[in-house]
Order: C-alpha cells, then sequence, then structure tokens
C-alpha cells in the first residue's frame, strides 16, 4: 500500500511569520521577567500547567491534527504579540483609572481582542476548516498568553511568600480560564470558515462573549458579590467540556461517512478505510510503522481526513 503520493501531501505552511513571533514571545518574556529577576524559578512554575493543558488540546486534535507549525505560531502570538500588546495597555489603563478598570475593562477588551486576532490569522492561512479546528487554535493563543501571564504572577507570589495559594488558583484550578475565554471567538470562526460565511463577522460575535466572559470572571475576584459568577463558569467549563467531545465525536463520524465516497478518487485501500476516523485502530497501526512509515502514514491520513471533512460542507 503506497501510504503517500507527492500530487497528494498538504502544503507546509510558511514558517516566515515564526521567526517574527519568535522576536515578541522572546520581548514578551523579557518585559515580563523584569517582575521576576529576583524570581527566576518563576518560569519554571509557569511551565508547569503546560504538561497538562497541551496535552488536553493534542488529544482533541487527534483525528486530524493541525501542522505542528502553525501550533506552535498560534502559541507564540498568545505569548507575545498579544501579551506585549495587553500588558502596555493593561498598564496604561491602572495607572490612569486604577486597577478595577484594568481588569474589568482593559484586559477582556484587549487581551480577547489580540487573541482573536490570532485565531483569524490562522483562518487566513487556510488552517482553520471547522469549529473544532478554531478551538485548538483558540486553546493554544490562550495557553502562550496564560504562560507569560503566569510568570508575572508567580514571581510576585514568590516575592511575597504565597506561591502555594498562587499556584493552586492558576496552575490547578484554572490553568485552561484563557484557553476558555477564547474558545467562543474560535467556535464561531470555525462555524464561519464551515458555512462559508464571513469570518470577521462570526468572531465580532464570539469576541464579544469572550470578553463578557473574561470581565465577569476578573470582577469575581474584586468583590464577594461577583464570586457567585464563579460557579457559572465551572458549570459552563463543564457544557464546553461536553460539548466539544460531542463535536469530536460528530467529526469522526462525518470522516467515515464520506471516506467510501473519497476511495476512487484519492485511491483510498481498504486498509485506509478501516482505521482513518477511527482512533484507536489509527494509533494500533501507527504503532507497527517506523519513524519514516509514521510520518508519511500522518501525512496521507490528514490529508484524506481533511478532505472527508470539506465534502461534508459541499
Amino acid at each position: 500500500m503506497s501510504l503517500v503520493r507527492g500530487s497528494e501531501m498538504l502544503e507546509d505552511p510558511s514558517l516566515k511569520i515564526r521567526r517574527v513571533l519568535v522576536f515578541f514571545f522572546i520581548l514578551s518574556l523579557l518585559v515580563v521577567g523584569a517582575y521576576a529577576l529576583d524570581t527566576p524559578s518563576a518560569f519554571l512554575f509557569a511551565l508547569i500547567p503546560l504538561s497538562y493543558t497541551i496535552p488536553a488540546f493534542i488529544w482533541l486534535d487527534r483525528l486530524e491534527p493541525e501542522p505542528r507549525a502553525m501550533r506552535w505560531n498560534a502559541f507564540l502570538w498568545g505569548g507575545g504579540v498579544a501579551a506585549l500588546v495587553a500588558g502596555i495597555a493593561n498598564g496604561v489603563t491602572e495607572v490612569s483609572f486604577g486597577t478595577a478598570a484594568a481588569l474589568v475593562i482593559s484586559a477582556p477588551v484587549v487581551e480577547e481582542t489580540m487573541k482573536t486576532l490570532g485565531v483569524l490569522g490562522a483562518a487566513k492561512r487556510n488552517q482553520i476548516d471547522t469549529p473544532l479546528d478554531g478551538v485548538v487554535y483558540a486553546g493554544y493563543v490562550g495557553l502562550g498568553f496564560a504562560s507569560v501571564e503566569n510568570v508575572m504572577y508567580f514571581g510576585q507570589a514568590i516575592t511575597d511568600g504565597d506561591l502555594g495559594p498562587m499556584f493552586v488558583v492558576r496552575g490547578l484550578l484554572s490553568p485552561f480560564v484563557h484557553p476558555f475565554f477564547t474558545l467562543w471567538a474560535g467556535l464561531a470562526i470555525g462555524k464561519a470558515v464551515k458555512k462559508g460565511s464571513s469570518r470577521k463577522t462570526a468572531a465580532l460575535r464570539g469576541l464579544l462573549l469572550s470578553m463578557a466572559l473574561h470581565a465577569s470572571w476578573n470582577a469575581a475576584g474584586l468583590n464577594a458579590v461577583f464570586a457567585l459568577l464563579l460557579l457559572g463558569h465551572i458549570a459552563l467549563f463543564i457544557v464546553v467540556v461536553w460539548r466539544l467531545q460531542r463535536l469530536r465525536h460528530a467529526e469522526i463520524a462525518r470522516v467515515r461517512h464520506h471516506l467510501p465516497k473519497l476511495a476512487f478518487v484519492y485511491n483510498v485501500s481498504p486498509l485506509e478505510l478501516e482505521v482513518y476516523g477511527d482512533l484507536r485502530a489509527t494509533q494500533r497501526l501507527r504503532s507497527k510503522l517506523t519513524r519514516k512509515e509514521r510520518s508519511a502514514f500522518d501525512a496521507r491520513r490528514v490529508f484524506i481526513t481533511k478532505r472527508a471533512l470539506q465534502e461534508e460542507q459541499v
């Protein structure tokens, strides 16, 4: 069985933009690192949440994995450009109008706008085909932003002697909070791409909800009355996790449904028909391949899976 045909390989996304994003990411870390000069361990503590948040999005993205380069671009955008712009805007707002204004007005508006621009960037480069793709890119943008932000928070907490409570709150109880806010814009953008409607209009609708959730979350930390809003966030997060699982199952079903239609056009073999869309069967087959064969198999599988998902939109 020929797993890869040169004309069918997915075109690698441009990596030129990554150099710019790496620059801004490093610049962002240097700026935030100024808060943690005496506490370099803050960088290490900021890495810990990534050990269990990134695997969650890898798991969600197993059916049709997004290109590694594009996932890195999303992460670097969140931790670089978005974090820098938001940091400046929030700082100016805090000096001019106070901490409450920065937390409830500036942070939700600027941070969510900048993160959503990162998701729109992925859509512009034709990397988003479905709502789940939008969620995945929103997740990586949000994790990049949260990682840089955590350096500052953990550094200050170490200085104040209360790292334990701070790590529990940000590292254990709310490590998905930034992806959770931004995923609404990602969902909206993904739905717009699937329907062929305006991405920007859809992004604006999702962005407004992202801002509202972000503002209510921050307000809960300012006033005990608003703390009850956290219960709503928890309930909504549980519903979202359930919904994302349903979305993934629905995509798997669509791929299995459309594969036979693609068999003649792309010479899909009986073995491919058996394993594509079946994540467990795919994993079993991959485990028997060499590294080189695995890379070719993955490229072929992603290509066919993308075509099956796009077939739904025709």
